[in-house]
């Protein structure tokens, strides 16, 4: 598997390219109220708001730092418009790799982990699985942004 590999407070998380729409450059973010405190705010992009999760907070490591690596991953949001998106807000996001043979997400109940660690040479690397991710996050972030019934 073709991953994008970045990182998020000590850990190097990997995520599966087919799942990335596109990566964009850190943006200043509107703020936004009433979300969880890992809901770093949210940009306009080609037209519609994304809601942005700050990774570093959401994994307990403080904010994510104001590199130059540091990217907004945008991924779309599962079962939801085709055209709504979330943006993962995460560090030295540059590496794109192959994976290890039998190195995949696993799946299970949403949940707000970075995935399981895995043996990735000599290092160890987390495989998130965007599914299990973002029905835990997705829906806090969009309401977020969105109001019921609204559109993002």
């Amino acid at each position: 598997m073709l991953a994008l590999m970045f990182q998020v407070g000590p850990d190097r998380v990997a995520v599966d390219v087919r799942r990335v729409r596109e990566v964009v450059p850190r943006v200043r973010l509107a703020p936004v109220s009433g979300g969880p405190d890992w809901v770093a705010g949210a940009f306009v992009y080609r037209g519609r708001v994304v809601p942005v999760i700050d990774l570093h907070r959401l994994a307990g490591a403080g904010e994510c730092p104001p590199h130059l690596s540091s990217r907004i991953i945008l991924v779309p949001v599962p079962g939801a418009d085709p055209d709504a998106l979330v943006g993962l807000l995460a560090t030295q996001v540059a590496t794109v790799g192959e994976l290890p043979d039998g190195v995949s997400p696993r799946p299970g109940p949403p949940s707000p982990a970075l995935g399981p660690a895995v043996a990735d040479g000599g290092s160890i690397l987390r495989v998130l699985d965007p599914d299990r991710f973002l029905a835990f996050a997705a829906p806090p972030a969009l309401a977020a942004v969105c109001p019921v019934g609204g559109r993002a």
